[in-house]
């Protein structure tokens, strides 16, 4: 973020406008009294973790004019003193909405100073995508499967966007074309596609098979994104889409490693509820093949970060902007994370936004990945790839 600016707020306005579920959101515009103005709308996810704050119902024309009242405008702020503001009303107000008005100041500065973000030009690095390929659980839309689990991403390995973006068209229609001859099932309202048995194992050698047969193994890792926290049951956690079996966290655990030894998986993310921390350090502590890495486990909260990695419970944690609440706060979690050796995956939301402060993020921060949601069906990811192409487009960017 640009460090040390300082500026004078001349006015915070707000415009109603819709996220990529075409649902109503609001969109905060911070101008400068140079005349700098910037805009921030924060999305959302579908399933929101115990460590997530809500939403928190807050009217716009209010939030301005407490602004005004708390002497706001007009006042010399910089990033970390007007997001302490905002943090210090998160009770009131909600991370969403302080998101929001960090990000519209944050751009407004930007503008300002004309930099890119604080960082200097040669400092950003092009992140590795992680490309969302199948998806499963309760809120499956694209290219959906009948399975427990979130989501089932190809992680390249290279960060030549071109070549992956070629591989990655060639696995969606291969994908694609290969569901439309499978019978369907109805999870949740919505209908997906199932495969001979009810078992996760199915949806990964499927999309394994896909891959190797278009000559790509040696090009993606595999990702699963568990997002268990929304499978706990009283005793357990219940698979309550294949085998509806109840597993504790020892024998969820025993599960993991079965999966880990039989496939190349390489990262698991959020493979236990949040309040689970001896599970995810048995199961980050047992093995060394595959990356551990915390979600809602983490929420983007830098302490939580730190002390996560200090109990051996991960090996990398998701960072997601409004999770954070500000643009100070995302900032000070990615730092935690290089600072714990933790590996760093920026992410979207499911409910988005056009703003690409996401892709900002990763490279001037140095995330080693990103996660992109489908591209035909999902704009707003399109937006951030083609601002990390900007961000990186000089060759003394584009390599690690």
């Amino acid at each position: 973020m640009p460090g040390g600016v300082v500026a004078r707020i001349a006015s915070i306005g707000w415009t109603p406008i819709y996220n990529s579920h075409v649902e109503p959101t609001t969109e905060y515009t911070v101008r400068l009294d140079d005349g700098a103005c910037g805009r921030g709308a924060s999305p959302h996810g579908e399933s929101i973790g115990i460590y997530e704050a809500g939403s928190v119902a807050a009217d716009p024309a209010a939030i301005i004019e407490m602004a005004g009242s708390d002497g706001l405008l007009g006042a010399e702020l910089d990033q970390e003193s007007f997001d302490a503001y905002l943090e210090d009303r998160i009770g009131t107000l909600g991370k969403n909405t302080c998101y929001a008005l960090s990000l519209a100041f944050h751009q407004a500065i930007t503008e300002s100073s004309h930099g890119c973000s604080g960082a200097a030009a040669t400092t950003l690095v092009r992140p590795r995508l992680c490309c969302n390929i199948l998806n499963g659980g309760w809120h499956a839309y694209t290219n959906p499967v009948l399975s427990d689990f979130q989501e089932y991403v190809l992680v390249a390995r290279s960060d030549d966007i071109g070549r992956v973006l070629d591989m990655h068209d060639e696995v969606q229609r291969t994908v694609h074309d290969a569901l439309l001859a499978l019978p369907k099932a109805v999870v949740n309202g919505n209908p997906v596609s199932r495969f001979p048995t009810a078992d996760n194992r199915e949806c990964i050698e499927f999309l394994l098979g896909v891959v190797e047969r278009l000559g790509f193994a040696g090009d993606f890792d595999l990702m699963i994104d568990a997002a268990m926290s929304g499978l706990r049951a009283e005793d357990g956690y219940r698979l309550a889409i294949t085998d509806d079996l109840v597993r504790s966290g020892d024998e969820l655990c025993g599960y993991w490693l079965d999966l880990i030894r039989d496939y190349p998986l390489r990262f698991l993310e959020d493979p236990f509820g949040e309040q689970d921390a001896g599970s995810w350090t048995r199961l980050t502590t047992s093995q060394d093949t595959c990356e551990v890495i915390g979600d809602d486990f983490y929420a983007s909260d830098a302490a939580r970060i730190e002390a996560g990695a200090a109990a051996h419970c991960t090996t990398g944690a998701i960072i997601k902007p409004n999770q954070a609440g500000s643009v100070t706060a995302v900032v000070r979690a990615l730092r935690a994370a290089s600072r714990a050796g933790q590996t760093a995956i920026v992410s979207h939301r499911s409910v988005s936004t056009e703003t690409p402060f996401e892709a900002m993020l990763s490279c001037a921060y140095d995330a080693r990945y990103i996660k992109i949601g489908p591209l035909l069906s999902d704009y707003s990811s399109v937006i951030r790839l083609n601002e990390i192409i900007r961000l990186t487009a000089g060759d003394e960017n584009r390599g690690r």
